[in-house]
């Protein structure tokens, strides 16, 4: 969950930029509220416990079965979504070990939103 971190550190750059950030990880909800906690995370994180939004996303890991302790893992990325969410945009990696940079996603999103970069 190192990203989000990252993601909040670039909150302001988000918002300045029209932008608003919101997660989903597998956690269990109490695991994410300590971790909201801890890192003063300020976007919210929705929860996917039983995979279901991932399935239907398509961006399901299929290298962990149900019942395995890590089923439920998507591929790491991120989708860009417009006022009406509708999909503009994703970016998805398929080792899930690595993760889209943040300043990667701030200028994908202002790139495929018709956003200028403030520099």
């Amino acid at each position: 969950m190192k990203q989000l971190v990252q993601l909040q550190g670039l909150k302001q750059a988000f918002n300045r930029a029209g932008l608003t950030l919101v997660a989903m990880t597998y956690d269990a909800p109490s695991l994410q509220a300590q971790f909201i906690k801890d890192h003063a995370i300020e976007f919210p994180l929705l929860s996917d416990r039983n995979a279901e939004s991932v399935q239907r996303l398509g961006i399901l890991n299929d290298d962990h079965l149900p019942g395995d302790d890590h089923y439920g893992i998507p591929y790491p990325g991120i989708f860009v979504l417009d006022q009406s969410l509708a999909v503009r945009g994703k970016l998805f990696l398929q080792p899930y070990q690595q993760r889209v940079d943040g300043r990667e996603v701030l200028n994908f999103a202002r790139t495929v939103l018709g956003r200028p970069s403030s520099g």
